[in-house]
């Protein structure tokens, strides 16, 4: 970009602040306006408190409606879920609908489409851009849509900015070169989803002009119309399937800096060029952030197990062993029962707060699932792991857990399992289930313990299995003996 900048920079020389002042924001535009939004809304479908929540039975409205105010206090844009279990969408002003064909068209049209992620005209009383992102689960079944919108009306009022600035109109069309967005008055329509009444670039004299003489070799073209010629430059957006226009004005109403554009198209490709290695810079940052933000657990703000897939590498670049520890909270499904989901979710933060207080700033602990953390410590034997976790074990069990509707307070207690493994030598999913082993053990031999693996856990743990099965094969010849007596009685 550097590069690119300083050869325009001295080939157009008078005119290079005015180049400058043109295409920064224009590459501002792009990033702020279309692939800020589009990141947000991914970030949204694949956060595991939504997944969560589009999966649950009995839809928790209250923390749907949280969870979107706090999309768009933090990012000032309108967010919404629709969950398909639920026949029901929800936006960050509250506004609830069914997803019926007649109130969600767009709904069923998007779930039909191939694509994981749209972006979209929406809302008939006041036309928003909608950048949808559909959820899935681990399995990759579709549970609905997240995402965000902006309304017409900002963008008309940004694009208005370099039309009456630099002298030029912007069009932005989809695939089948319907325009989604625009600097001109076709752009807010008051149709539902504008299906009555788009517009479609073929409209435009300019653009059937263009396409009439265009080459994939060139980007930009020189066209007459009846009327005036105009410059006409094309830039694709592919996250969105999309093609944005620049279209200069006629040449007696040009500023000098399309006049030069108009008289050295050399120059148009190096700006060219400048913007798509911008494009593909703030894409790699936006894939970065998408990791990075979408791997926090919504209720406890501790990292998922996705970031910890993400993390491993330099775990296991800056360090050679590392000791994994699993905890489980005893008999949360009880607390649940007795007590209700909020008081659930109490417990958790709480457990989640624990362990964060007791680690170093090197290790990483998260929520792995459910009532599951996982705790990844550099450089920590087994000796010293369980000494840690001992400590957590005691401060857990010791906490008293208030329950804000009544006056009975309780304690909840954990189970760990810990090992230790090398990373140049196995996995971290071979780590984890040594200590999946270990934390089983804790499990059966009482609960409210830390067990370390060992080999003989591997014995151990078939042993269990093998019970497990004996039993449940003499369980079904019993009853079908039962059953045989009762047809031979009868």
């Amino acid at each position: 970009m550097a590069a690119s900048y300083f050869t325009f920079n001295k080939v157009t020389r008078d005119h290079a602040n005015h180049q400058h002042q043109t295409i920064v924001p224009l590459i501002t535009l792009l990033n702020s306006e279309l692939v800020r939004p589009l990141q947000v809304s991914y970030y949204m479908a694949n956060d595991y408190f939504i997944t969560d929540l589009a999966q649950q039975n009995v839809l928790q409205e209250e923390k749907v409606a949280g969870y979107l105010a706090n999309i768009k206090g933090k990012y000032n844009l309108l967010a919404f879920l629709a969950l398909e279990r639920h026949n029901f969408m929800l936006d960050s002003d509250g506004k609830q609908l069914s997803l019926t064909e007649d109130e969600a068209e767009w709904y069923r049209r998007l779930k039909d489409q191939s694509l994981d992620y749209y972006a979209d005209i929406g809302n008939s009383d006041n036309p928003h851009l909608y950048f949808d992102a559909k959820i899935k689960n681990d399995a990759g079944e579709f549970l609905g849509f997240a995402g965000v919108a902006v309304d017409l009306d900002y963008f008309a009022q940004r694009f208005s900015i370099y039309k009456n600035k630099y002298g030029v109109e912007l069009f932005v069309a989809d695939q089948n070169n319907d325009i989604t967005l625009s600097s001109d008055i076709t752009m807010k329509t008051h149709s539902h989803h504008r299906r009555d009444e788009i517009t479609n670039l073929t409209e435009f004299e300019w653009f059937n002009a263009y396409q009439a003489k265009n080459n994939s070799e060139q980007i930009s073209q020189l066209v007459d119309t009846q009327d005036a010629k105009f410059m006409v430059s094309k830039l694709p957006l592919p996250e969105l399937s999309w093609d944005m226009y620049i279209v200069a004005p006629p040449h007696y109403l040009q500023t000098s800096y399309w006049r030069l554009v108009a008289s050295k198209v050399v120059i148009l490709l190096l700006v060219a060029l400048s913007l798509y290695i911008a494009f593909e810079r703030i894409l790699r940052v936006f894939k970065t952030n998408v990791v990075q933000n979408s791997e926090t657990d919504f209720l406890t703000q501790l990292p998922n197990r996705s970031y910890i897939n993400w993390k491993i590498e330099d775990i296991r670049r800056d360090y050679d062993s590392v000791s994994v520890v699993v905890a489980d909270i005893d008999k949360f499904k009880n607390i649940n029962d007795k007590y209700g989901h909020l008081v659930g979710d109490d417990v958790l933060k709480s457990v989640a707060g624990k362990l964060v207080e007791a680690l170093r700033k090197v290790d990483i602990v998260s929520r792995w699932g459910g009532e599951e953390f996982l705790m990844v410590l550099p450089e920590t034997s087994c000796e010293q792991a369980k000494e840690i976790t001992e400590r957590i074990r005691k401060t857990i069990e010791s906490a008293t857990i208030n329950v804000s509707s009544s006056s009975e307070d309780f304690f909840v207690t954990v189970s760990f399992g810990i090992a230790q493994g090398t990373l140049q030598k196995e996995s971290l999913n071979d780590i984890i289930q040594k200590a999946d082993q270990a934390l089983y053990l804790a499990k059966t031999n009482g609960r409210n313990q830390v067990v370390t693996y060992d080999k003989k856990h591997d014995k151990a743990s078939d042993k269990n299995s093998n019970k497990a099965a004996n039993k449940k094969s003499d369980k079904a010849a019993n009853k079908k003996s039962d059953k045989s007596n009762q047809l031979t009685a009868g």
